[in-house]
């Protein structure tokens, strides 16, 4: 089983190197990076990690709104056929499976569905408290979530089986398909958001890490618009204030620390050669 991951992301090169090597440990072998008016050495890092990983890389050098939409369009026209699944995610979203080891392993009992997608909810990450970016990995630096009740879980992201005709539709969370999308209950999924339903992570989950540290909101996330919609949108205070959620200590990586560390130096010393 093929598993391919788009994204489209700006100027995250402190942290490609721990996302990568996160989503090939649990099971992402093909991966379609949009860079997005790229301005740090994200680019230079793409390329380095080209040495060891199957990395098709996009660059998008002009601004636009739903720049997202158009990447995830160009990837439903070019790239689906190259895979059995397709995930679509963010830089700051860690997506795994809360059982088995893989992702694969995770996805056989869906293979066969009449449905074409699985929409996978996520669960957001706080600050943790810190102010300063801190140095390390995101995903052991940033333990602190929300309660089970917060809104935003309700949220999904799609895996979509390839080979199949596939196109974007209002939304990048979920995709217009022949057999539509569900989540790994078997319940509808017709939006990106499905408020009625309790969030079920018994087989998938994905970790927004949408705050990391103040830092970080003040010198990026605060004024780097919306891939979906408006690229000039400014997340004021409000938006802070709302997702700084940090309520529980949350260890669900835990299991994947020393992997992690592993494959990101494998990773490193290919880099390096």
């Amino acid at each position: 089983m093929i598993l391919g991951l788009v994204t489209i992301q700006r100027d995250r090169g402190p942290w490609l190197l721990e996302w990568f090597a996160f989503h090939y440990l649990v099971g992402f072998r093909k991966f379609y990076f949009y860079a997005h008016m790229c301005q740090d050495d994200t680019v230079e890092i793409l390329l380095k990690l080209k040495k060891r990983l199957d990395i098709n890389i996009i660059a998008l050098p002009s601004p636009g709104d739903r720049i997202q939409l158009q990447a995830y369009q160009h990837a439903c026209q070019n790239y689906m056929n190259e895979v059995d699944w397709m995930g679509f995610i963010d830089g700051d979203e860690f997506l795994f499976p809360t059982k088995a080891y893989t992702m694969q392993e995770a996805l056989w009992q869906y293979d066969s569905m009449p449905a074409s997608a699985l929409g996978v909810y996520n669960v957001n990450f706080g600050s943790s408290g810190h102010v300063a970016e801190p140095e390390g990995l995101i995903t052991e630096n940033f333990r602190m979530r929300a309660e089970d009740s917060f809104y935003a879980h309700s949220r999904v992201k799609s895996l979509v089986k390839g080979r199949q005709q596939t196109a974007i539709s209002s939304s990048g969370h979920v995709f217009a398909t022949p057999g539509g999308t569900v989540d790994e209950q078997m319940r509808p999924i017709t939006w990106g958001f499905m408020p009625d339903y309790v969030p079920s992570y018994r087989q998938f989950r994905m970790n927004h890490y949408v705050c990391q540290s103040r830092e970080y909101y003040e010198k990026h996330k605060r004024a780097s618009g919306h891939a979906d919609a408006s690229a000039a949108a400014i997340r004021e205070e409000e938006w802070w204030n709302g997702f700084n959620t940090n309520h529980q200590m949350d260890d669900s990586m835990a299991r994947y620390n020393a992997r992690l560390r592993a494959t990101m130096e494998e990773l490193r010393l290919a880099m390096e050669a």
